[in-house]
């Protein structure tokens, strides 16, 4: 009783360390009162967020977002991922990046509650736990949102998997269920995919009571998420993404061989605190920047899995075979994948090489928990073992510095291949520098790890000790390699300048929609940001916020209309190609524009279009040099093709009065979407979709009071199974102990 007390308080310690250490990234961030911003971050989520937050705090539940492509169902709908809620407590950025970043904590506290179940002593537990949380990969998925709450949740649902198929318990299939639910509910599916084979590969269901077990553990599963998967089914049907992107939009993040390097230097391609500025990597990205900004683990975590793989462990060989087919289908088109995806539409469905990283940093976390596991056990094997690995390997990487010293010719060879073209000899040796600088510093804390192991083996520090002292090494380095990836912002960043707020006004008070030229298509928008040098990236996203684009325009309440479709999920028919996006042939342009209601442009260069009329220019301070110019586009068709008063209108819902001398159709310039439903003085009309895709209403003579409310095709449907499911969990939960046992746990490390 007194081990187990001991062990169950060394878990809590651990659990609380891991818990601490996993957000020291984030630490001088928060208490500073900033917010996290990046890409998708900034771009899409975080408008997505506040609208949806803006309207629970009202008692709505916004399932239509009228603001972006002339309306769209909203990408998640308000209730599906729960913890999303804690955000109405403080429903701005810094409360929404905080939710977010408390997931890496949460993370390593999952990865260690599973170590624990694999018997895993409380030091390995935490070892691995740091290495899963802190891992280049983690961090990196911040600014893509939802991929870091599934990441958080994936070890939780295969601990709660491992538990359901061994124990035969009906308690542990209900949160096997509900495990896998919460993880599918973050939609982050290339994550919850992966977990969901790892489980198996990890915890086999080897018997047909097993099998069972598994199966209704699944099938309860996706039962309770269809109240979020089916409202999401309709709309991402009409969309790039459903109609299947092109092989070569899969397969663009596809992992390069030599980014693997990274795995062992975080700064391989740039300073990991400022990559836009420092980034040197495009040779290796089809688009020139990377979807995941780094896969760091470190040599002395690679170390430690390497000799974990050594280890006569029952899941030894799984987790290698994870690894190794995680670093095939992350490469991509490197490994020739595109042959296999040309085979159906269906496989194209997700992009999703580079996220195969997630298994391949999973399982090395594990391989490397075994291997700290031993060495507190004392197993001299393993740290001779890794001694020799540990030296080795950190001794060449801070031999790198020597490099361009003793093999000058080979340094120029490598510089001109590795580096964009162009840059000057002082340039590549200031890459050079700073790439070895960093290779010494990871390879001197490897360094640091043998010498420690080195002294466990000699008997000159305890193994305990020994392990524990390589699980602070692991920590220090990753947040070291991790330190400044994920940026921040002071809180007026998300406000427009008093300028554009005004703009904003006017736009919102004369009705109609905005149409903005692609501002990174613009010459004024790169003599910017040459001129701002290398740290450019907060005013990009500033540049893009002021110019109203999708989805920076949502806060605003400004209507918008035919942009670029950033998030794949917008019918095809309401976006515009990134060609015409650009306003360089403006007319090409002018009559989808006037058939979507638009009659303001911005755009930063001038535009000479007899269509146009220049309003003003306005010149926000916060992206000078750069001149917003406001037109007006004549011509654009009326909302409603006939006089109409609005009565009531929110996001889901419009409300009408219209008098007419004879039965007619009125056409409102709203997207028609399957969901739309529409009554006509009480009595309910279908709506007709117009040729250029907008509604239409059947009208009777005199006068009509029009109601159209919009409610996600498949939702009821999806409530009431996922209703179902839910109180079929609770029955396993308070109901019969256990089915029909076999044998013990599976899968135990």
């Amino acid at each position: 009783m007194r081990d187990e007390n001991e062990s169950k308080g060394g878990f809590l310690l651990a659990g609380c360390m891991v818990a601490l250490a996993s957000f020291l990234p984030f630490a001088r961030i928060f208490l500073g009162g900033q917010s996290l911003f990046f890409r998708d971050l900034s771009g899409q989520f975080f408008p997505a967020r506040r609208f949806i937050l803006d309207g629970l705090a009202k008692g709505e539940w916004r399932f239509w977002n009228p603001l972006v492509h002339e309306g769209v169902p909203v990408a998640l709908p308000p209730y599906a991922y729960l913890p999303d809620l804690l955000q109405l407590l403080v429903p701005n950025e810094f409360g929404i990046s905080l939710l977010l970043a408390l997931h890496i904590p949460l993370a390593a506290v999952s990865f260690l509650l599973l170590a624990r179940h694999l018997q895993l002593s409380p030091v390995a537990a935490a070892a691995g736990a740091l290495i899963y949380a802190l891992g280049g990969f983690s961090l990196s998925t911040i600014n893509l949102y939802v991929y870091v709450e599934t990441l958080a949740w994936a070890p939780l649902f295969i601990l709660a998997f491992g538990r359901a198929v061994a124990s035969g318990r009906l308690r542990a299939i209900a949160l096997s269920a509900m495990a896998l639910a919460m993880m599918i509910s973050t939609t982050g599916l290339e994550i919850a995919i992966q977990a969901c084979v790892l489980a198996v590969a990890l915890f086999p269901p080897s018997s047909r009571s097993r099998f069972l077990r598994s199966a209704a553990s699944a099938t309860l599963g996706l039962a309770l998420t269809a109240a979020v998967v089916l409202p999401l089914l309709g709309p991402a049907g009409q969309s790039e993404r459903g109609l299947g992107f092109p092989t070569s939009v899969v397969l663009a993040n596809s992992i390069h061989p030599m980014t693997f390097l990274q795995v062992l230097i975080a700064g391989f391609y740039g300073d990991v605190s400022n990559l836009s500025g420092t980034w040197w990597g495009v040779n290796f990205f089809p688009r020139g920047f990377p979807y995941l900004l780094s896969l760091y683990l470190g040599p002395t975590v690679l170390a430690l899995a390497f000799v974990g793989a050594s280890l006569k462990r029952p899941l030894r060989g799984r987790l290698i075979a994870l690894a190794i087919g995680g670093a095939l289908v992350g490469l991509g088109r490197y490994a020739g994948w595109e042959h296999f995806l040309d085979l159906s539409a269906s496989l194209r469905f997700l992009r999703f090489p580079a996220k195969a990283f997630f298994t391949v940093q999973f399982s090395i976390a594990l391989l490397a928990s075994f291997a700290v596991a031993e060495i507190g056990a004392g197993n001299k094997s393993l740290l001779r073992r890794l001694t020799f690995c540990a030296l080795g390997l950190g001794g060449v990487l801070v031999g790198t510095l020597l490099t361009p010293g003793l093999a000058p010719q080979a340094t120029t060879w490598f510089l001109n291949g590795f580096l964009p073209p162009g840059l000057s000899v002082e340039k590549q040796t200031l890459v050079m520098r700073l790439m070895t600088g960093d290779a010494a510093i990871s390879g001197l804390v490897c360094l640091v790890a043998g010498a420690v192991v080195f002294a466990a083996y000699g008997g000159h520090v305890l193994p305990m000790r020994a392990a524990l002292a390589l699980a602070a090494l692991v920590g220090a380095d990753l947040i070291r390699g991790g330190a400044g990836l994920n940026a921040s912002v002071t809180k007026a960043f998300y406000s427009l300048s008093s300028e554009m707020t005004h703009e904003a006004d006017v736009m919102r008070q004369t009705g109609g929609r905005l149409f903005t030229c692609d501002p990174e298509a613009s010459k004024a928008y790169w003599d910017g940001r040459h001129a701002r040098g290398a740290y450019h990236e907060a005013f990009t996203m500033a540049t893009m916020q002021e110019a109203l684009i999708p989805d920076f325009n949502v806060p605003f309440g400004v209507k918008t209309a035919l942009s670029i479709d950033r998030t794949s999920l917008v019918p095809t028919s309401r976006v515009l190609s990134p060609e015409l996006a650009t306003c360089r042939e403006f007319a090409r342009i002018v009559p989808a524009l006037r058939a979507a209601g638009v009659n303001r442009v911005i755009s930063l260069d001038p535009l000479n279009d007899p269509n146009l009329r220049l309003l003003r220019e306005v010149s926000p301070l916060r992206i000078a040099p750069i001149t917003l110019r406001l037109y007006e586009l004549g011509g654009a068709a009326p909302r409603f093709d006939r006089p109409a008063t609005i009565v009531r209108e929110g996001p889901d819902y419009l409300s009408l009065d219209i008098t007419v001398d004879e039965a007619t159709t009125l056409t409102i310039r709203d997207p028609f979407a399957a969901g739309w439903r529409a009554t006509v003085n009480g009595s309910s009309r279908a709506i007709a979709r117009t040729a250029e895709g907008h509604r239409a209403v059947p009208l009777d003579k005199g006068k009509n009071q029009v109601r159209m409310s919009y409610e996600p095709p498949g939702l009821r449907a999806g409530i009431g199974i996922s209703l179902t499911a839910f109180m079929a969990c609770l029955g396993l939960f308070f109901g019969a102990p256990r089915l029909a046992d076999d044998t013990g746990p599976v899968g135990r490390g």
